[in-house]
Formats: C-alpha cells, structure tokens, sequence
C-alpha cells in the first residue's frame, strides 16, 4: 500500500502525507525543517482533516504535599500614640482611714496598748520604759496592778488590757509587778523594779492607755 502511495504522490507528496498523518493520530507538533512554505500549509491541512476528536479529561490527580512555611515577614512599623482621651469622671469618696496622723495625738477614748518585760539579780535596781507610738494629748493617770488585781480605771487582764479614759494600766502575767512609777508623760512612762530578795526575780505583762 505504502508503495503504490508513493508512486502516485511522488517522493515530495508522499512525505508530507506521512507527516501530516502522524501528527494528525498523535496530536503531536513536528518541526516543518525541509519542507517549503507550500508543503507546511499542505501538512497541515491534511492533518486537521484526519486528527481524531479530542478524547474526555482524565480524573484529577491527588494533592501534592504541603511546601514549606514561608520565612517570616518582617514586623510592621509601630503606629504613632494615640491622643489621650478625655478624663474621667471624679470616684466615689472612700472610707473614712485612720484617725491619727503624723504629728497629731491619740484621739479621744481611743487605746493603744503594749507589753513589758524584765528580769533582776539579786538586789538589784532596773528601770522599765514604757512608749506610747501614738502621743497623748495630756498624761495619764498610771496603775500598776499585780497577776489577777483590777483597781479604778483598770478593769482589763494581761491578756486584754484595756484602761478607762486618761489611765495607763500596767498588768503583771507573772512574777514580780514594777514597784513603782518614776515618771510618766504624754510620750509614755518608766516604771522601777527592785530586787530586795537574795536570788534572781524576772516578770513581764502587758499595758493599755486611753
């Protein structure tokens, strides 16, 4: 067949036939190389009257793996301050705080209390002060009561002193009470201790003031 082909279309017509008939059942693109404009055109005719319809999609592939994270952006510019906003309104007035300030004195019917302590040789002399943190407005009375003992305006214990307005009581938990007040005053007081006894004594208690 190829052969009777060729003697009917000669060399020149049988090769552009060939040509143009693969191209035509492959789809393929073939350089034109050799051949002359006329043959291109030739070629090409005769492959678009002999190339098959073009056959459906084929189904879609599976998705490929994920790439990898892009490097990170650079950080934008910083925005300028924003203009302060108006003020708010006033806050509600809190509670009343406490009563005493720098440079003032104890008010009136308040307490503040404190503890003692001391201990003597045999016959032997001490003295015991007494501060008051808070000043007083004028000097208390001062009252020195041993373990248990209650007196006019000293009606607490050790272990809640307490004193009548413009006392000081000095309570004794135990051993040995001060024997006396030296001196007292709206800053506090000094109490004497002394020893008569052949040993050692010690004590200590607690003191309020109104």
């Amino acid at each position: 067949m190829l052969s009777r082909m060729h003697q009917k279309l000669g060399t020149a017509g049988f090769v552009i036939a060939i040509v143009a008939l693969v191209a035509a059942f492959t789809g393929a693109a073939f350089a034109a190389g050799g051949l002359t404009k006329q043959q291109e055109k030739q070629v090409t005719k005769i492959a678009k009257k002999y190339a098959g319809k073009r056959g459906p999609a084929g189904p879609a592939g599976s998705p490929g793996a994920k790439g990898d994270a892009g490097a990170k952006g650079d950080a934008g510019a910083k925005g300028d301050t924003g203009e302060r906003g108006p003020e708010g309104p006033e806050g509600l007035e809190g509670p009343e705080g406490s009563p005493w300030t720098a440079g003032g004195v104890l008010p009136s019917g308040q307490t503040e209390t404190g503890a003692w302590a001391d201990g003597l040789t045999k016959e032997q002399v001490t003295f015991i002060p007494l501060s008051f943190s808070i000043p007083l407005e004028s000097e208390p009375i001062a009252k020195i009561l041993g373990e248990g003992e209650t007196t006019t305006g000293c009606s607490g214990s050790v272990s809640e002193p307490s004193a009548d307005p413009g006392f000081l009581c000095v309570y004794t938990k135990e051993g040995f009470k001060p024997t006396d007040v030296v001196t007292v005053g709206t800053w506090g007081a000094i109490l004497k201790s002394e020893n008569t006894f052949g040993f050692p004594l010690g004590g200590f208690g607690s003191f309020a003031v109104t």
